[in-house]
C-alpha cells in the first residue's frame, strides 16, 4: 500500500477478500460476432418492443419501481396459470441463484456441477461456504449421474 493512500480491501471480510470476482469472456469491438453465451442477438429489437418501451415511459421513471413486481407476477401468473404465490421475480437471474444458493444447499452435503458450467456457481457456492465437486462429461458431453 502506498503511504496516505487507503486501500478499501482492508475493511473486507476474508471471504470476501478471498473470493475471485466472476470475469466476463471477451467482449470483441469489431460486431462481427455474435456471442451466444451471453444471450446476445443479431437482430434489433422488434418495432413493436419498441413502441411499448416508448409508451411506458413516462414520469413514473421518476420513481422506484413496484418492490413486489405485482404487475409482472400477476401477468406471468395468468400466462402460465399459476397463482401468483407460485411466481417468483428478481433483479436478474444472478440474484434468484444467490437466493437458490441460501435457500436449498445443504454446507455439510457437496454440490455437483458438470465441469462445463457457468462459472459464477463455484463463486455462490464459495460464498455460502459449500464443497463443489465437478462431475465429468463424457465424449458426448453427457453427464455421467
Amino acid at each position: 500500500m502506498m503511504k496516505g493512500r487507503l486501500t478499501l480491501s482492508k475493511f473486507w471480510n476474508p471471504l470476501t477478500a478471498s473470493l475471485v470476482p466472476y470475469v466476463p469472456g471477451e467482449q470483441p469491438k469489431d460486431k462481427t460476432y455474435i456471442k451466444l453465451n451471453t444471450n446476445e442477438n443479431p437482430y434489433p429489437p422488434s418495432p413493436k418492443a419498441i413502441d411499448a418501451i416508448t409508451a411506458a415511459v413516462n414520469a413514473d421513471l421518476r420513481l422506484y419501481p413496484d418492490p413486489t413486481c405485482e404487475g409482472l407476477v400477476q401477468a406471468a401468473a395468468n400466462y402460465y396459470g399459476l397463482s401468483t404465490e407460485q411466481v417468483f421475480v428478481g433483479n436478474g437471474s444472478d440474484e434468484i441463484l444467490a437466493f437458490a444458493f441460501a435457500a436449498f444447499f445443504d454446507p455439510a452435503k457437496p454440490v455437483l456441477f458438470p465441469d462445463i458450467t457457468y462459472s459464477f456457481y463455484k463463486v455462490y457456492a464459495k460464498l455460502y461456504g459449500l464443497e463443489t465437486k465437478l462431475i465429468k462429461l463424457d465424449e458426448q458431453f453427457n453427464v455421467q449421474v
